[in-house]
């Protein structure tokens, strides 16, 4: 239909184009076109808008129509190429600003890793004096005919696992097995197993709960708390345990989940009953000889007791004093070791994405947003894409088939039961922001985002490459 027009307008005035920036006018004569015509107007591909221009030149308003047209459109070309400019400096100067930090990275990493070496050195000096140690408390037993306490055995692999009990919180040393004796004993309906741990001096319990008990801590005179239990229940008053008094029963119900707990002393002290009502009663005593100074528990919200935690009571000889000291060194040294080489490995991470292929965007992170018709938009690289309150994704990673292309998944569901994804293209932009999202199917999205990162000069060799039509056919 335009062809027709265009055809039926040029017809009318008996135009024809001869030469870029001339139409020939009725009658054969030839008129220049003026400059601002040919800069723009010419280059125009249509029938129509050249029908149009002549007929602007015609009635002598090609300044209005052409002249402005074209100061305006090379002002667009220039405004893009500057900003294009400043994306690829803003990307040179992150590249450069990562590069200086990777050095400095890869140095600590070398000083750490000659930490890590003097560590290992002195746990296996404290390994060795505690392995003296024991030895003392072994004769030391034999000389007096009695055993060698449970939580005293001569089993390194018992003293590794209290470390991940103390340290997790969690059951891990159960799951796994401490090395000491477990038995099953069981109150009613309710059944635990019973765990020799190394002795702790219990000074405090902190519970957070409601109608179920959520978190149990553990507080002890010396080390670090176990903290056993998850979800969100309420901060309650602690039962302080008075100098040389000892927890000896734990009384509460429990289901599939704990609903209740209350703790008793050696003095005949007990606390406030901890959570609701439900579940079925039990009454646990600490076995003879013995103090209850945790506990475990299954994983989950308020997940129900699975063994209870005992050490000796009695007072500890000289001997076993040693060996206590010397155990404790031994994990304190491997916390240290375990921390040294979380740092190491963190760091060893931030090389590997800094020296990367998208090293530009780690750098130059940022959200893009923009509003875009009645919808409000959000892209965060390297976390949630959004669409007003509406997850359109989250990060995956990077399109194996483009350079620029980042991909998010996992959004919230349609009403048809899709799940919401989204793919961006990164193209090169001084700033953060969306410029178009569709939706060419149902819940499956597609957006165009500036970002320094995506200006890379190779990009724009014309001579390699077809520019898009979003580019503006500007050279760099």
């Amino acid at each position: 239909m335009i062809s027709v027009i265009a055809r039926m307008a040029a017809t009318s005035l008996e135009l024809q184009p001869v030469l870029a920036g001339q139409v020939q006018m009725k009658g054969g004569s030839t008129v220049q076109m003026p400059q601002g015509l040919r800069d723009t107007c010419t280059a125009r591909e249509s029938e129509m808008e050249f029908a149009i221009a002549a007929m602007a030149l015609m009635n002598g308003s090609s300044h209005d129509l052409c002249e402005e047209q074209g100061r305006a459109r090379k002002a667009r070309m220039e405004q893009r190429r500057a900003e294009m400019e400043r994306g690829i400096q803003k990307r040179q100067d992150a590249l450069a600003s990562a590069e200086a930090e990777v050095k400095d990275w890869a140095a600590k990493v070398a000083a750490l890793e000659a930490e890590e070496v003097e560590l290992e050195k002195r746990l296996q000096a404290l390994q060795e004096n505690k392995r003296q140690k024991r030895e003392a408390v072994v004769k030391e037993a034999h000389e007096a005919g009695t055993e060698v306490a449970s939580d005293l055995a001569t089993d390194d692999k018992k003293v590794s696992e209290y470390a991940k009990w103390m340290e997790k919180g969690e059951d891990a040393a159960s799951a796994e097995g401490t090395g000491a004796k477990a038995e099953q004993e069981c109150s009613d309906k309710v059944c635990v197993s019973r765990n020799t741990v190394p002795r702790r001096e219990l000074r405090q319990i902190k519970v957070k709960s409601g109608a179920l008990v959520d978190f149990v801590e553990f507080v002890y005179s010396s080390g670090e708390p176990l903290v056993v239990g998850e979800g969100k229940g309420d901060e309650q008053e602690p039962f302080d345990l008075e100098p040389g008094e000892v927890l000896v029963e734990l009384r509460g119900g429990q289901g599939g989940l704990l609903d209740r707990l209350q703790f008793v002393t050696s003095r005949g002290r007990e606390s406030k009953a901890y959570g609701g009502s439900g579940g079925d009663a039990f009454s646990f005593k600490a076995s003879d000889g013995k103090m209850i100074v945790g506990l475990s528990r299954s994983v989950g919200l308020a997940g129900k007791i699975t063994a209870i935690e005992e050490c000796l009571f009695r007072p500890l000889t000289p001997a076993e004093k040693e060996l206590e000291e010397a155990s404790a060194l031994v994990q304190e040294a491997r916390r240290g070791l375990s921390a040294k080489a979380g740092e190491i490995k963190e760091l060893k991470d931030k090389i590997e994405v800094a020296a990367g292929a998208h090293a530009a965007y780690q750098s130059l992170n940022a959200c893009g947003t923009a509003q875009l018709g009645q919808y409000s938009y959000k892209i965060c690289p390297f976390g949630d894409a959004t669409q007003g309150h509406v997850r359109l994704g989250r990060w995956k990673g990077w399109a194996s088939d483009s350079p620029h292309v980042g991909l998010f998944e996992n959004g919230e569901r349609c009403f048809s039961g899709i799940v919401r994804s989204l793919r961006v293209q990164f193209e090169c932009g001084e700033g953060h922001v969306i410029e178009t999202v569709k939706e060419p199917s149902q819940c499956v999205y597609e957006a165009t985002m500036t970002h320094p990162a995506a200006c890379d000069p190779k990009a724009f060799e014309v001579s390699n490459r077809v520019l898009q039509p979003h580019e503006g056919h500007v050279e760099l």
